[in-house]
């Protein structure tokens, strides 16, 4: 019974070593936003910062290491002895000097990007380690290059048919693009996508025949990204009556005009 107990009580004291080794080191919060949107402006920037939280004892810290990761491949390593690294092509991107605390041991911790771009859309990890434990945590972040153009409008092509188009231009990953006629979405537009050849950017048109022409309407076209909160909508009434009608009236003077000019060539002879 007696060793019954010792082995009982050993048990509990090993157990609670290693709660106690495991929650010396606890990463509490990875701030990576789910979306950034790139700025066409010179200088006009907001800056982009993935930020990584983390509880740790000073006890407990030797061997410290805080690594992030791209995909799974390293791009920053910072020691607190030494300054910190960047790795691959994020070389030049990354601001060095960055720091959100003076803490000894988080001093490094975040990253500020320099010049951000859509390559470096992807799963961002944050790694911190010693020689007792390992925690990380990973998020996905979606770089958003705005278009350069967004357009919605109808033309009457020579056939009689009337063709509404909207427009998307150079905006980066590819967007989902809707038309919609009086707040209904319409699931049988046509859509063509051209993917530029150096930047991958996105150029879009949505292009739908009116089966009604006649009528007045509401025009929408509607642009998002899934997985993010981007959004871009623009509308446009269409007067499809009142098109008729002034057609109507254009005929009937054309009609008055051309029986009076006739009358009066007549009465020259």
């Amino acid at each position: 019974m007696d060793k019954r107990r010792g082995l009982i009580f050993n048990t509990g004291l090993i157990l609670l070593f290693l709660l106690q080794a495991a929650t010396c080191l606890e990463i509490t919060n990875l701030r990576v936003p789910s979306s950034y949107s790139i700025s066409r402006d010179e200088g006009d920037h907001k800056p982009l910062i993935l930020g990584c939280d983390y509880d740790i004892d000073e006890s407990e810290s030797k061997g410290f290491v805080l690594k992030w990761k791209h995909n799974e491949l390293q791009i920053y390593q910072w020691i607190p002895s030494r300054n910190p690294v960047v790795f691959s092509a994020f070389k030049g991107h990354i601001d060095l000097g960055y720091s959100e605390s003076d803490d000894r041991l988080h001093k490094h911790s975040a990253l500020k990007f320099i010049n951000p771009i859509a390559n470096y859309t992807g799963n961002y990890t944050c790694q911190v380690q010693t020689y007792q434990s390992v925690q990380s945590r990973t998020a996905h972040l979606q770089i958003i290059v705005p278009e350069t153009d967004f357009s919605l409008g109808f033309q009457r092509e020579t056939n009689g048919s009337t063709v509404v188009f909207c427009n998307v231009g150079e905006i980066f990953p590819r967007p989902e693009v809707s038309l919609l006629i009086d707040n209904e979405k319409v699931p049988d537009a046509v859509e063509t996508e051209q993917v530029q050849e150096y930047t991958n950017y996105y150029n879009m048109t949505v292009q739908y025949i009116l089966p009604d022409q006649n009528k007045d309407m509401e025009l929408e076209c509607e642009v998002t990204i899934p997985g993010t909160d981007y959004k871009l909508r623009t509308s446009m009434p269409y007067l499809g009556a009142g098109f008729r009608a002034n057609a109507a009236t254009l005929q009937v003077f054309l009609c008055t005009f051309l029986t009076v000019t006739l009358a009066r060539m007549l009465t020259l002879f």
